[in-house]
């Protein structure tokens, strides 16, 4: 199978020591039981020696032998789609790029007839979402969102819960999800003012609740915080704050979601996220805590790091060997069975559109996002308009 990656940054490369370079890192693990070609890296920029760096490293600890190409693009999607594709016969596309240019991309992918696993958020609008999900069923590729966290055992487990009817019926959840200020600073600082705390990073629950539960968001208000980016030359909102009313199609029951998400923890804080979410029902509660996991790392080098090794690590198997392993990778690695099966007829687009986080399912989160910023700038309740 022969990849083409479109973007070059940390969730790609680990760039910065911000992560453990998810993606090539899953590639190379995957290759030891799957058949992986030719990859090619593309970036905006002259990005080659980093890349290349991060694939040493990578085959280095894995004992792999992933062979990488880097391809420089222009600020000219169409052309550069057409170009590499033209010189490269690729089965699938990894799509890593800011959120505002997802729809122009993925769109050229899916007219070279590519299969394609996005990160999220899927695309920053609901009229992107229905264009993008009419080419790729007309095309017959697969056309998926890269939200890892439905492959968390925790998430699982809890889907499970709730699906066993253990809490009764559902009151509300509430989620806090906050990330270190270096993000939009720093990391993200390009273009950090075409995206916002909610959409970037608040998608992720939203998409597990529509999954754990397959409610649907109805209505919702939200209101926003401002003065700390600010300071840092950003006009963006702090922190999110979103009050949502989700239904089930069957029975018409609702229940309450309350989201408060930000942008700005403390750059000492002991993860890069500090995430958490309580569900409360007639009959009961689950409390799950994502950041801290369970092992806390304190030495003099650093601060104290709460370490999640469920995610996307390094760690050794039973023969003493390192493997890469989480559900960062198993996300990365699913996609490239799912392209397998429907390649080689193993799978139909319609059971992976059903039961994987498709375009379709992943829309619920875009109509949310958009109704988000709807309300932020009318500061009333909004409707969330869903794709039928």
């Amino acid at each position: 199978m022969n990849i083409l990656i479109i973007g070059s940054g940390m969730y790609v490369t680990g760039r910065g020591g911000y992560n453990n370079a998810t993606v090539l890192a899953s590639l190379a693990e995957t290759g030891k039981t799957r058949q992986i070609g030719r990859v090619v890296v593309t970036g905006m920029h002259d990005n080659e020696a980093m890349v290349d760096k991060s694939v040493r490293k990578v085959n280095r600890r894995l004992n792999t032998n992933l062979a990488v190409d880097y391809v420089q693009f222009s600020d000219d999607i169409a052309f550069d789609i057409e170009n590499i594709t033209n010189q490269y016969k690729f089965d699938c596309a990894i799509l890593v790029v800011p959120d505002h240019l997802h729809y122009n991309y993925a769109k050229e992918l899916l007219n070279h007839n590519l299969h394609i696993l996005v990160a999220k958020p899927f695309v920053t609008n609901i009229a992107d979402a229905q264009a993008l999900i009419s080419l790729q069923e007309c095309k017959r590729r697969l056309g998926m969102v890269e939200f890892h966290k439905r492959f968390d055992e925790a998430n699982l487990y809890t889907k499970k819960i709730l699906s066993q009817h253990q809490l009764g019926d559902l009151s509300y959840i509430t989620v806090d999800y906050s990330q270190r200020l270096v993000i939009p600073t720093d990391i993200f600082r390009s273009w950090s003012e075409k995206t916002n705390i909610f959409q970037y990073l608040g998608v992720h629950y939203v998409d597990l609740i529509h999954f754990f539960t397959e409610a649907v968001p109805v209505k919702l208000m939200a209101i926003g915080t401002k003065g700390i980016l600010t300071k840092h030359g950003i006009d963006n909102y702090d922190s999110i704050h979103v009050t949502m009313q989700w239904e089930y199609p069957d029975s018409k029951k609702t229940f309450l979601a309350i989201f408060n998400t930000n942008w700005i923890d403390s750059n000492s804080s002991s993860a890069m996220s500090d995430q958490k979410f309580k569900i409360v029902g007639g009959k009961g509660r689950l409390d799950a805590d994502q950041k801290n996991r369970g092992i806390q790392i304190v030495n003099d080098a650093e601060n104290i790091r709460d370490i999640n090794p469920y995610f996307s690590e390094y760690l050794y198997d039973v023969d003493g060997e390192q493997k890469f392993s989480g559900y960062g990778y198993q996300s990365i690695s699913q996609f490239i069975k799912d392209v397998e099966d429907v390649d080689n007829g193993r799978q139909t687009l319609a059971h992976l559109n059903r039961h994987r986080a498709s375009f379709r399912n992943a829309s619920v989160s875009v109509a949310v996002s958009e109704a988000v910023n709807k309300s932020l700038e009318n500061n009333q309740w909004v409707e969330v308009k869903l794709i039928k």
